[in-house]
C-alpha cells in the first residue's frame, strides 16, 4: 500500500519507494516514469496550493551549469537548492547538494529535495516527463548558443519574476560583444579549438566547428575558425587535416590538456605556425566550457590568449 503524503510535510521517496540510482540515467525511462506515477499517486489527495510557488518559485534546482549560472546571474543563487555536480559557479553553489550530472541527473535527489521548480536543458526531455509526474515544475531551456543565451534570461526571468534583472543581463551581454568586435583583437589569425583528446598525445583529437560556443566567441574577436565550413559542430581532426588547416593559435580546453606540459605534446605537429610560435593556449575556465552568462570575461580570456607572444 502506498502512503499517502503532502509536498510540504513529508518525503515521497522516504516512503519506501524503489528508486533508480544516479548511474541508471535518464536512458532507465520506463523506471523514471514507474517511479513518477507512484509520488504522484502519493501525492494524490493533498490540498496544498501550490501556485503560488509555480508563479515565484524559491526552491530551485538546476539541472546544468549553463542553468545554474543563469540563476545566479538573475539575482537569485539564494532560491538555489541543488545543482548538477558540474556547476561550480558562483562558488556558493559549491555547498548545495548535488542532484547528478547532466546526462544522469538523480530522480531520487530532486524529489527529496521537493523543489518548486527544476531547470534543466533540451536533453532532459525524459527526466522533465518524469518529475512533472511526480508534481515538480520542470522548465526546459536550450542554452548551446548566445542566442539560447539571450532567451534563456528572458524566459527563465519571466519565471523567476526577474524581467528587470533579465532585461539588464541581457544588455550587459550585448555590451560585451559589441566591445570586443570593436577591439578585433583576432583580426586575421586562423584558430584551432581543440576540446577534446587523449592524455599526454594528440590522438582521438576532437575540435569545436561553426556554431559552436568557442567558435561564436571566437569569432566575434574578429579571428577566423580553420574549421569552419565543416558539416559536424564537432569532427574528429587527424594530424593531416590540421597542418592543411595551419593555426595560428590553437586553443587547447581539453580536460587532458596541462599548461605545463601541451607545448612539448604538440611538437609532434612541430612544423604548424601555432606550434612554431609558441601560441598553443589552455584554457580551463569553465565559462568557456559551455555557454555562460560571463560573455565578457569569456571574451577577455580567448582576446589575451589571441594576444602576440
Amino acid at each position: 500500500m502506498i502512503e499517502k503524503s503532502c509536498p510540504e510535510g513529508s518525503n515521497a521517496v522516504e516512503k519506501g519507494f524503489s528508486v533508480p540510482s544516479p548511474a541508471s540515467g535518464i536512458g532507465s525511462f520506463s523506471a523514471w516514469v514507474s517511479i513518477a506515477i507512484l509520488c504522484a499517486l502519493a501525492l494524490a489527495g493533498c490540498d496544498v496550493d501550490r501556485s503560488k510557488a509555480a508563479k515565484n518559485p524559491h526552491k530551485i534546482v538546476t539541472l546544468t551549469p549553463s542553468a545554474t549560472e543563469v540563476v545566479a546571474a538573475l539575482g537569485a543563487t539564494d532560491r538555489l537548492i541543488g545543482v548538477d555536480e558540474f556547476s561550480t559557479f558562483p562558488p556558493a553553489v559549491n555547498s548545495l547538494p548535488k542532484v547528478g550530472s547532466f546526462l544522469q541527473p538523480s530522480f531520487e535527489t530532486i524529489v527529496r529535495l521537493r523543489p518548486d521548480l527544476v531547470i534543466g536543458d533540451d536533453i532532459h526531455d525524459d527526466a522533465a516527463t518524469a518529475l512533472r509526474g511526480a508534481g515538480i515544475d520542470v522548465l526546459l531551456s536550450d542554452m548551446h548558443s548566445l542566442p539560447d543565451l539571450r532567451k534563456a534570461f528572458t524566459t527563465i526571468g519571466a519565471r523567476l519574476g526577474r524581467d528587470v534583472e533579465a532585461k539588464a543581463a541581457i544588455t550587459a551581454l550585448d555590451d560585451a560583444i559589441a566591445a570586443s568586435r570593436t577591439r578585433r583583437r583576432g583580426r586575421g589569425l586562423r584558430v584551432l579549438i581543440v576540446i577534446d583528446r587523449e592524455a599526454g598525445g594528440l590522438g582521438n583529437m576532437v575540435a569545436a566547428a561553426n556554431g559552436t560556443w568557442l567558435d561564436e566567441l571566437v569569432a566575434i574577436t574578429g579571428a577566423d575558425n580553420v574549421l569552419t565550413g565543416t558539416a559536424v559542430r564537432y569532427p574528429k581532426v587527424s594530424p593531416e587535416e590540421l597542418m592543411r588547416a595551419k593555426p595560428d593559435v590553437i586553443l587547447d580546453v581539453s580536460y587532458a590538456a596541462d599548461g605545463a606540459t601541451a607545448l612539448a605534446e604538440w611538437q609532434r605537429l612541430g612544423e604548424l605556425p601555432a606550434v612554431k610560435s609558441g601560441r598553443v593556449k589552455v584554457m580551463k575556465d569553465a565559462y568557456l566550457l559551455g555557454p555562460s552568462p560571463r560573455v565578457a570575461e569569456a571574451l577577455a580570456a580567448i582576446e589575451a590568449a589571441l594576444a602576440p607572444p
